[in-house]
Parts: C-alpha cells; structure tokens; sequence
C-alpha cells in the first residue's frame, strides 16, 4: 500500500478537510471542510494546485508543509467523489489518514516481531473509514512499544513525553532513549547520536538536528524530519526523505 502522499491522484482533500487556527503555523484561521482561499478554483468547481505552494513558509504557512496524509487522499479519491458526496469523503480522509500513519509506523524496517506487526497491517490496511481508529491505534501503540523496548533494552533511558522545549540536549547521551510524545521544540541536537532513540510522536518542530544522526532511529516520519532543522551532515532512515533545505 502507498504510504506517500501523491497530490496529482488527489482533490485537495487535506486543504479542505482539516481546521487550523491562527498561529505560527498558519497565518489565517479555516473551519473544518472549508476549502483555504489560497487554492485557486477549477472550472468544474473542485480544488486545484495552492497558489503559494513555492512559498508556504514565507507567507506563514508551515504547518503546511509539515503535513503529510501518509497517501491517503489518493486512496480517498478514488473511492469517493468529493464534490457528489463531501461530507463523507472528507470524514474518510480523515479516518484513513490515521490508518495510514499507522501502517507507515508498522512499516518500520526491523526484524523484530516482523511477523505480529505484518499481520496487524494487513488487517489494518483491509479497514475503511467506518473502522474504530482510536482502537487500532491502542492495539498498534501496544505492539510497537513491545518493538521499541526490544529494540532498544528493557533499561534504556526513558524520557517519554518530557518536556524539552528549547533544552540544549548536545551533553546528554541520547542513544537509545525512548523521546516518545516528547516536546522537543527548538531543542539543540547539534551533533548529537540518537541511536535507536523511540521518536513515535515526539515534536521536533524547529528542534536543532544539523549533523546529528538519526539514521537508526525509531518511528521516525517525513513531517517531524520536514519541521525540524538539518543539514548535509545530518543522517535520516533510508525511507526518510531528506529536505531539499538541508541538502
């Protein structure tokens, strides 16, 4: 199943279906499935390309470019036509949006208990939108923490939903460490190793990664990569995409 968005086999769903509040991520507020005036109009009345797309973050957009559907507004697309039926199209992209973020975390390239998380990703790719989201993310949660701790020792460091905003992290031994939901914003981790550090969920927006290695990382997502700060020297999981601004 693709796990990447693909905006060409898309209508725009996620500049529609989702609400945003103005902030530093976005610089106007939009109700939920209303589409943003910054997407310009097709003849037949559906969304087509944003109009700022080259420039979201200068004109104070990048929450943006931080989102990722994790290829379900394809998926939703071709199931459903927006414009006939709205309501329903834009509550399924929401709800396979989750599924799909759940796949790309079960997707994680490991050896270790391969066969559970295969078989919960199939069941979980069989799903629709009708599916208990909240359920499969419980039981997803469950096997990928049972993945993370035999992944990195039952004793390794934990520091699992710390808050670390703005903390100068470059003196402390990160290897290993379980940073799941941690807050990490505008955290220095310059030059930092991460090892096989648990990232599920942590918010790395503006956090400091230039030269730091992340390569063997866990659960990490194109979103978390695309709203931190990285450079040349900084090194991602093979199926993390590096951003065209750390090159």
């Amino acid at each position: 199943m693709e796990l990447e968005a693909d905006c060409g086999r898309c209508a725009g769903l996620c500049c529609v279906a989702p609400a945003f509040t103005r902030s530093a991520d976005f610089a106007i507020s939009k109700p939920a499935r209303t589409p943003c005036p910054n997407l310009s109009v097709g003849v037949s009345g559906e969304p087509a390309p944003c109009t700022i797309h080259a420039e979201l973050p200068e004109r104070g957009f990048p929450g943006c470019v931080t989102f990722d559907c994790f290829g379900a507004g394809q998926r939703v697309t071709a199931r459903a036509d927006w414009r006939v039926s709205p309501e329903a199209a834009f509550g399924a992209f929401d709800a396979m949006r989750a599924l799909h973020e759940v796949l790309w975390y079960l997707a994680e390239p490991l050896d270790v208990l391969a066969a559970e998380r295969s078989a919960l990703a199939d069941r979980v790719a069989a799903l629709g939108p009708e599916a208990d989201v909240g359920a499969v993310r419980g039981e997803a949660g469950e096997l990928l923490g049972r993945v993370s701790e035999a992944v990195r020792g039952p004793d390794a460091a934990s520091m699992a939903r710390a808050d670390l905003v703005g903390k100068d992290l470059r003196r402390r031994r990160m290897v290993d460490v379980s940073l799941r939901g941690a807050l990490l914003m505008g955290a220095d981790l310059r030059g930092v190793d991460l090892g096989r550090a648990d990232l599920l969920g942590a918010d790395l927006r503006g956090a400091d990664l230039r030269g730091a290695t992340l390569s063997g990382v866990l659960f990490l997502t194109n979103p978390q990569v695309t709203s931190a700060r990285g450079d040349a020297a900084t090194t991602l999981p093979s199926r993390v995409h590096r951003p065209s601004a750390w090159r």
